[in-house]
């Protein structure tokens, strides 16, 4: 029994394996290489997109702030994550402290719920928009987004903090080895010492109203968008209406279809540890890849405002 008697104070760090089975140093540097590139372009993309939206005023409304705070979301998603797990797999040192890797958990589930919600938040402003055009704003003020906003903020702080007191529940004891690329709240709980079946129906009772809860808010506005869109009698209008929706709903499309990829491959036998921890470094970072993409291409403002910011930076570099 004494060795059941250990706690989460016991433990002092965790090696992390990264992608499990992944010991040629050739595919190891060239996945460095691939996931420093995306990396690199992810971080670029969403800062020139806040730049953007932040210095061109005419950006300054609802639907632009809520598209900034989800470029902020996209950028620090994989930015808490990917820089460490690039150093693991170019040292092979997966070391990290107790305390640094529940903060690590504790960030990136702020950052995902965070990120979930302003999907959500999103949905609604559409709605607002296209439902209630006379009222919008009037309803949909640039305080009631920062509200909106803020909320989505305290919803991931929340959940994540309720995560870190679970972590600090559980027994840990002599294992330390996360099979996973980063410190996942699942990787961290397989190591505890004792019974976590409580800790284990939490997570998923959770997940699941969280996933059905987002998905029911954005399947409701969107329903209501519909069903005004078809109300339209002009084929125009509708075609109008539905290009001002696009971009959101790609996002939204990519967003959902990674995240089942990953608890697709989690369902299914066949599938490797190393293909699931790939699937889940994909799910990490392309939606923050792609997001930035899919709003320049769909969205004529952004372009213009991207246009007009080069411009302006390159007078001033000919001045200098």
């Amino acid at each position: 029994m004494e060795k059941w008697s250990y706690n989460t104070t016991s433990l002092t760090y965790f090696v992390i394996v990264g992608i499990p089975g992944l010991q040629d140093m050739a595919t190891r540097t060239t996945l460095f290489l691939l996931f420093l590139v995306i990396y690199i372009i992810t971080v670029t993309e969403n800062i020139v997109f806040i730049i953007v939206i932040k210095s061109d005023h005419t950006l300054h409304s609802p639907m632009y702030l809520f598209i900034c705070n989800l470029a902020f979301v996209d950028l620090l998603i994989p930015s808490v994550t990917i820089p460490e797990m690039l150093y693991y797999l170019i040292t092979e040192d997966g070391n990290i402290s107790f305390g640094p890797c529940i903060t690590q958990m504790a960030f990136y589930l702020t950052f995902l719920l965070a990120g979930g919600f302003t999907l959500v938040v999103m949905s609604y402003d559409r709605y607002q928009s296209i439902c209630n055009p006379l009222h919008y704003h009037t309803v949909m003020t640039i305080k009631h987004a920062f509200l909106l906003s803020a909320l989505c903020w305290t919803i991931g702080s929340i959940y994540a903090a309720t995560y870190v007191y679970l972590v600090f529940t559980i027994p840990f004891c002599e294992r330390n080895r996360i099979e996973y690329f980063c410190c996942d709240y699942m990787s961290i709980t397989l190591l505890a010492c004792a019974d976590i079946s409580f800790q284990n129906i939490f997570d998923k009772i959770v997940s699941l109203l969280l996933i059905v809860v987002q998905l029911f808010l954005i399947l409701f506005s969107y329903g209501k968008i519909i069903a005004a869109v078809l109300r339209i009698t002009s084929a125009e209008g509708q075609k109008k209406v539905f290009s001002t929706c696009a971009s959101h709903l790609l996002v939204i499309g990519v967003a959902y279809l990674v995240c089942a990829f990953v608890l697709l491959s989690y369902s299914l036998p066949g599938f490797s540890k190393q293909v699931r921890t790939l699937a889940a470094i994909v799910q990490n970072i392309v939606p923050s890849l792609v997001n930035p993409i899919i709003y320049c291409v769909k969205t004529k403002e952004i372009r213009t405002s991207i246009v007009k910011l080069a411009k302006k930076c390159k007078q001033r570099s000919l001045c200098f």
